[in-house]
């Protein structure tokens, strides 16, 4: 058991979900031959979250607990952030990002650590548990990504990544982690697991949930939405330049009337390149924010130390 494997999950008020999600992932990984610490990355829980972490201990030789508390609530995108800065600097070479609510399948971890030859590993979603209006949402919302991006995004956090991965992701930052990996020009390929439903029964994602999840990852391709609004820009104008050449010709050079709705199509034309281009615009300074944002990056997390967690048997539900 020479080799290392890191494995990162965010939570935030998971009471005893992350419990039996951290005891789920030990009986995995209690079998493979590696040596993992599991990194549980705390988003300033409010409930008895971290209290709970703190009396859990893994009973598999091979598994350590490493728990990050941060110091202020900065939800689920940026948590793992905190924790792949931490992990940055461990010896590791693999490190599986999953949920802790256990919609992620433990039983994916002993098949990804055994990729050897590509950089990123994702866990692509087969059968979802989400409502039919939810999942048909979601369709849609995957058919504008691809649309957009000329990418398929069926794939969450749950994904194993290699050091260089990890580093790059701390170095640019991130807002959407899966959109983020799926730009990324290194090796990758997927495996299919079906989805779970959470260990408490109760989902944390809704349509507006899935709203703001598609916008952060938009926001990953910003560069791409702008030049598909510039080029929209574009042929709005050229077909803005032809219906005023058409009504100035018709106008000053024959006795044919204007058709009335030649002029209610030129202003239309118009008013729509204006809102391409202020789109445009509000593109590039949002651009400008994020690039901004992400090199202010920093650690705001306190990793607990041995007398902050108490020792005790692994707690039992």
């Amino acid at each position: 058991m020479e080799e290392k494997v890191t494995i990162i999950t965010p939570c935030f008020n998971e009471n005893t979900t992350v419990i039996s999600f951290l005891q789920n992932v030990e009986s995995v990984i209690e079998k493979l031959p590696y040596n993992f610490e599991v990194v549980v990355v705390d988003d300033c829980s409010s409930d008895h979250t971290l209290s709970l972490l703190k009396q859990f201990n893994f009973s598999a030789i091979n598994a350590t607990l490493t728990i990050l508390e941060l110091k202020f609530n900065v939800g689920h995108q940026a948590a793992i952030y905190q924790g792949l800065l931490y992990s940055n600097s461990l010896e590791s070479n693999k490190f599986i990002i999953m949920d802790s609510d256990g919609e992620d399948d433990p039983e994916a971890i002993a098949d990804l650590v055994k990729f050897k030859d590509f950089d990123i590993v994702n866990v692509a979603r087969g059968r979802r548990k989400e409502s039919f209006s939810f999942q048909a949402s979601y369709y849609i919302y995957r058919f504008i990504f691809k649309i957009i991006t000329g990418k398929i995004l069926n794939f969450g956090n749950f994904c194993m990544i290699k050091k260089k991965v990890l580093q790059t992701s701390c170095y640019t930052g991130f807002i959407h982690f899966a959109a983020h990996l799926s730009k990324q020009k290194v090796s990758s390929t997927s495996i299919v697991y079906n989805r779970l439903k959470r260990i408490d029964g109760k989902s944390k994602m809704n349509l507006t949930s899935l709203v703001h999840h598609a916008f952060k990852s938009f926001v990953e391709y910003a560069e791409e939405l702008l030049m598909v609004f510039l080029r929209i820009f574009m042929l709005i104008i050229v077909s803005f330049l032809g219906f005023i050449g058409i009504v100035l010709y018709k106008k000053f050079f024959t006795d044919e009337a204007i058709l009335g709705w030649a002029s209610t199509m030129t202003v239309s034309l118009f008013t729509t390149a204006l809102i391409c281009i202020g789109f445009f615009v509000m593109g590039i300074l949002l651009l400008n924010m994020i690039s901004q944002k992400s090199q202010s990056k920093k650690e705001i997390f306190n990793k607990l130390s041995d007398n902050e967690i108490l020792p005790s048997d692994s707690l039992k539900l």
